[in-house]
């Protein structure tokens, strides 16, 4: 079981660098209560990423949701990966941030999604 637990650790870790995200268990406690996990304390989090303890079902759920990975990644049953490929076949990395992101972008109506879209122009052109 330690194995495990060491293992999970490691998996952990590797997602929260993927996701661009620290390794603060302040910060994933509070990722887990916001994805539907139950409540944990930044003791419970930090004993995740050292690897000395798993998250029961519902809270590694919440952490894959939160990470932007299948749970089975983080359960070890697949890698763990965040890489995209782009129109021109270029491999590129979308943060959990971003991922999450992109998706209140898409829930927009079509109207804001035209303004959000007007913006990123204009913050795209040169200075």
């Amino acid at each position: 079981m330690k194995n495990e637990q060491a293992q999970f650790g490691a998996r952990l870790r590797s997602a929260l660098r993927h996701a661009g995200l620290g390794e603060g268990a302040t910060e994933l406690a509070d990722l887990v209560s916001a994805h539907g996990g139950h409540a944990v304390s930044p003791q419970a989090a930090h004993n995740w990423i050292r690897g000395k303890a798993m998250p029961r079902r519902r809270n590694l759920k919440a952490l894959a949701k939160a990470l932007r990975v299948d749970a089975e990644q983080l359960y070890g049953d697949a890698p763990v990966s965040n890489r995209r490929v782009g129109e021109d076949g270029a491999a590129f990395s979308v943060s959990a941030h971003d991922q999450h992101a992109i998706d209140a972008y898409l829930a927009l109506p079509a109207e804001r999604r035209k303004v959000v879209r007007q913006l990123i122009g204009l913050l795209a052109q040169p200075g």
